[in-house]
């Protein structure tokens, strides 16, 4: 957080302070000198550490609004904590906040608990996880019409030890037809698998294409698998290598894709120097951090094994280890023998 100079802008019942956190001093900022009890046991603590821009200022008027009852308000300030924006991050009052947006009517407060109830990191913060409580609060958002809670749901089923493909598989297609289509993308992977519905590789396709159509990159990456495969849609490798690329600015996946496509010299020239770049693409996702996309472990795997065999490039052992190493830190075990 920036240090800024308050003046005036602390208001009535603020003073100025400073806070030391880790290396870096970060002066004048607001602390609120009156405090309250009650239901709001955050208030006098959680003011210490709003600042004094005008982000910090929405962080105020938010937390008023949510004591007053107001759910959105609520679901926003456990946004901010949560992400420390603005404010000092705290999950554990995140939490409650989420709780009393989600209690309030607040759809989309169940489904940020609900991924706070699911995130390992959470009891390292206050917030014990409970799978349970998590698929409660996704089924409560879901009925209440908040489509992305039908989707992490429909996700849940499917990483069950005994997975509901079918029940999955009806959750992606009410979230596809109300218009979220990262629902579509999710149906067409289980119409390509066969995995609670019957196989038909060409509604798959389809699917992949309203998703892609309507701007869901991976619904893009899903199409050129298809079109790489020609399951489903005529074989086209040069549109798949137009829709990786494409892709690629923001899904790793896609990055991926057109480096095995470069590796194999399908679709576009042969270019092993690019397909390690692409690959290397994946295996960091540096660029597609802000997307939301993961690193591909399988991509550190696949450049470190053209580096350990000489496969279109020198051969280097001490690289192939890096790369190894990262896809080892990624949860690929086998890789971690291999480093």
């Amino acid at each position: 957080m920036r240090s800024s100079n308050c003046g005036s802008n602390c208001g009535p019942g603020w003073m100025l302070e400073e806070i030391e956190t880790g290396m870096n001093l970060h002066r004048n900022r607001c602390r609120q000198t009156s405090s309250r009890t009650g239901g709001f046991l955050f208030a006098a603590a959680a003011a210490v550490s709003f600042g004094c821009n005008s982000g910090a200022g929405e962080a105020r008027e938010l937390d008023a609004a949510c004591a007053e009852g107001d759910a959105a308000a609520c679901n926003g300030l456990g946004y901010k904590l949560r992400e420390g924006e603005h404010v000092l991050a705290d999950w554990r009052r995140a939490a409650d906040l989420f709780g009393q947006a989600c209690d309030g009517g607040e759809g989309e407060g169940c489904v940020r608990l609900a991924r706070m109830q699911l995130d390992e990191r959470g009891e390292d913060r206050g917030v014990t996880g409970d799978s349970r409580t998590a698929t409660t609060l996704l089924e409560q958002a879901c009925d209440g019409g908040v489509l992305i809670g039908c989707i992490e749901l429909a996700d849940m089923y499917l990483e069950e030890r005994s997975p509901d493909a079918a029940g999955a598989g009806s959750l992606y297609q009410r979230a596809c037809e109300g218009g979220e289509l990262i629902g579509c993308t999710r149906l067409g992977v289980l119409y390509a698998e066969g995995r609670g519905v019957e196989a038909d590789p060409a509604r798959a396709a389809n699917l992949h294409r309203q998703a892609c159509d309507g701007g869901t990159v991976l619904g893009c990456v899903q199409l050129g698998q298809s079109s790489e495969t020609g399951q489903g849609v005529d074989p086209d490798a040069n549109r798949a290598a137009t829709l990786y690329e494409e892709a690629c600015e923001v899904e790793t996946a896609g990055c991926f894709r057109l480096a095995e496509l470069h590796a194999k010299g399908l679709g576009v020239s042969q270019d092993f120097e690019r397909a390690v770049e692409l690959f290397e693409e994946a295996c960091y996702g540096r660029r597609q951090r802000e997307a939301g996309s993961p690193p591909i472990a399988e991509s550190c795997v696949r450049v470190g094994d053209m580096f350990a065999n000489g496969d279109g490039v020198e051969r280097d052992l001490y690289r192939a280890a890096r790369y190894f190493r990262r896809a080892c830190a990624l949860g690929y075990q086998e890789a971690c023998r291999r480093a």
